[in-house]
């Protein structure tokens, strides 16, 4: 019979997705790993083959908890859609932080090169993202709260990629008032004009 699983692979992963949120891939060593998850190299390599084995199971836990759990709460139960993409947007940097770690599937997009099987986990996480605005955007119009020209397949490719572009400013350390001056750019490029929340 083999050994009885003792620990909690739900911690495990939280730990992993910490660590290498501060770390990356590459920066995160074999002992840093150890730390982060409580587990000695012989038990990670059994339950996940390898060190990259770990890291994207850790980004899918990241996806189904952090980014889908994000896109739920902020465009897809919001009851006014457009405010929600604004909370979207200013949720990434108003964290609390004084150093935010960043956004572990941003930070995996910019370092995929190095973790080719964390490729497909990293499309996921941006197709929920792009989904999420264009239901949001969809709701908006039916309201008349944005135009009823307004492409929304358009509009939700374009959110996307300035909101990835602002998480890569979030973790270099950008100041919040050029992060919501970025916001505000967003808001602008869908056609809304309401005053941001500062």
């Amino acid at each position: 019979m083999g050994r009885k699983q003792v620990w909690d692979q739900t911690e495990v992963l939280a730990g992993a997705m910490r660590l290498f949120r501060r770390r990356g891939y590459l920066g995160a060593s074999v002992r840093d790993i150890e730390e982060a998850t409580g587990l000695h190299p012989g038990s990670l390599y059994r339950v996940f083959q390898s060190k990259e084995g770990l890291f994207c199971a850790a980004l899918d836990a990241y996806n189904d908890q952090v980014v889908e759990g994000r896109v739920r709460a902020h465009l897809l139960e919001q009851p006014d859609p457009v405010a929600g993409i604004r909370s979207f947007f200013t949720s990434a940097f108003e964290t609390g932080l004084e150093r935010d770690p960043g956004c572990l599937l941003t930070n995996t997009a910019v370092e995929s090169f190095t973790v080719s099987q964390a490729a497909a986990g990293v499309r996921r996480g941006l197709e929920a993202i792009e989904s999420g605005f264009a239901d949001a955007l969809t709701r908006a119009r039916a309201l008349g709260l944005l135009s009823a020209d307004l492409d929304v397949e358009v509009s939700a490719a374009r959110l996307l990629a300035l909101y990835q572009g602002l998480l890569v400013l979030v973790r270099a350390g950008t100041p919040r008032t050029k992060l919501h001056t970025i916001t505000d750019g967003a808001m602008a490029s869908i056609g809304s004009d309401r005053e941001g929340q500062r």
